[in-house]
């Protein structure tokens, strides 16, 4: 799973820039037909070998049962669509070894780090060592999520309100999908709306497994 995923980025890496240099063909003045010829080839490919590399990741989740069950709970998660659960999954081998929000967090790259300016102390920006594809991931699907009609929009809207900066609201509601997958994957039960955190401001007590911090 880890391997389809990962060449599914790449070929898409490569889509795009065949995408850009078709882009600045048609700009030109002048440019070869062999060229664009070619260029358009290339991109219908890699159409093509996107829609083969998703038939055989759902192929696989489809022959294991527990990749089955994991994707099932993960895309009860507002936000995590398809590519973005399996991602997740792969890059974290199902959480095998991961038990904690604090963990989650840290894997992707996105817990603070804390930092000294003078006599100050305080926590800095997100250490951003962890996995990069993982915090790519959280961060697309926290975009999904703020524009989504759940809790975790209400949650990012909240802590709009109440002043976080634009920025700072979407990598804590970056942390707190990881946090939400983690707790689904680990507990068997999926996500339910009304679960949120009274800290969250954001609702009623939770109904479902909690993640620990």
């Amino acid at each position: 799973m880890k391997q389809l995923t990962r060449e599914r980025e790449a070929v898409l890496v490569r889509r795009t820039q065949e995408q850009n240099h078709l882009q600045a063909l048609q700009d030109a003045h002048r440019a070869s037909e062999t060229v664009v010829k070619l260029t358009q080839q290339r991109l219908t490919l890699m159409v093509g070998q996107v829609v083969e590399i998703e038939a055989a990741m759902r192929a696989l989740i489809e022959a294991d049962e527990t990749l089955s069950q994991q994707l099932k709970l993960l895309l009860s998660v507002p936000g995590f669509a398809f590519v973005s659960a399996a991602t997740i999954v792969a890059e974290t081998v199902g959480f095998a070894h991961l038990d904690t929000g604090r963990e989650i967090s840290a894997a992707a790259g996105m817990a603070p780090s804390p930092h000294q300016s003078g006599a100050k102390r305080g926590q800095g920006r997100i250490s951003k060592t962890g996995n990069a594809r993982l915090r790519r991931i959280a961060y697309l699907s926290a975009l999904g999520a703020s524009k989504s009609h759940s809790r975790m929009r209400t949650y990012y809207r909240h802590l709009r309100d109440t002043g976080k900066p634009a920025k700072v609201a979407l990598v804590a509601l970056e942390r707190k999908l990881l946090t939400t997958g983690l707790a689904v994957v680990k507990s068997g039960q999926p996500y339910q709306d009304d679960f949120c955190r009274a800290q969250d401001g954001a609702g009623p007590t939770p109904t479902t497994a909690q993640p620990k911090t």
